[in-house]
């Protein structure tokens, strides 16, 4: 039996050997899902599909090239042809990829992101320079290392030994710190200017906002991020209701999973 099972330890071993590791690439396309119920088009790098009823033109797009995993940049449009107001915000598209609901991010959720990664770069950039100031203020430590042979009546002893020395000098030391400051300032500058350019590009965002008759409204959203299970199709549902009123626009995801073989020998 011992024989048998190390016999079967080593086949496996040399399995393992022969075969090496797999890695994957992942190649995958996102298109509109036809429906009798909707029209489909690209422009300008966005899939679109339309549906319209007697109160409402809606028109969903999504960002062509999306990535597995990646979360999906939408933007929608509602021309409002009934004789009364509706409002028009997150809040009313609901998103299904498969069987699993993904949340949408609000204008407000969106940009409390924004601010809170800013945040967290000042203070590893803070915590950063307390360390760079705390080593530049230490003195300088010097190691000297000697050895040598003594001589005596009863024979000789070798002997080894260190000594150590700590000098300071404090316009090194100012030096260091301004530099310090300097990178501090320039990349607190840099973190300012990063968070002010995301938000900026939050205009045109989707915000509650009443569309009267006659007028019509449009607005980006984002969603949190998507899911990826190998699966070679991924459905991705986005639903609109307005004042009762249903429209489905339905995208898919197909992936072309390629696994890589290399043998270690």
């Amino acid at each position: 039996m011992s024989h048998q099972i190390n016999r079967f330890v080593v086949l496996a071993l040399g399995f393992v050997m022969i075969s090496g590791c797999a890695t994957q690439t992942i190649n995958t396309s996102f298109n509109a899902l036809p429906s009798d119920d909707s029209m489909a088009y690209f422009s300008e790098g966005w899939i679109i599909q339309k549906q319209e009823s007697d109160d409402y033109v809606v028109q969903m797009a999504v960002r062509d090239g999306k990535q597995a995993w990646e979360a999906i940049t939408g933007l929608l449009f509602v021309q409002n042809k009934s004789e009364k107001p509706v409002n028009v915000s997150v809040e009313n598209i609901s998103f299904q990829q498969d069987e699993y609901s993904i949340d949408l991010l609000s204008y407000n959720e969106l940009t409390q992101q924004h601010i809170s990664r800013a945040q967290s770069r000042r203070t590893a950039l803070a915590l950063s320079a307390m360390a760079q100031s705390f080593s530049a203020a230490q003195p300088q430590t010097t190691t000297t290392y000697g050895s040598g042979t003594a001589y005596g009546s009863g024979g000789t002893t070798s002997y080894y030994g260190t000594t150590q020395s700590y000098t300071h000098d404090p316009a090194a030391s100012a030096a260091a710190q301004a530099q310090i400051q300097a990178n501090v300032q320039a990349g607190v500058s840099n973190i300012q200017s990063d968070l002010q350019r995301n938000l900026n590009s939050m205009d045109g965002y989707l915000q509650k906002t009443t569309v009267f008759p006659g007028q019509n409204y449009s607005g980006r959203f984002q969603s949190q991020m998507t899911r990826f299970d190998q699966r070679p199709e991924s459905i991705y549902a986005l639903t609109v209701e307005l004042d009762g009123e249903t429209f489905s626009f339905k995208f898919i995801e197909e992936a072309d999973i390629q696994t890589h073989q290399r043998k270690l020998f």
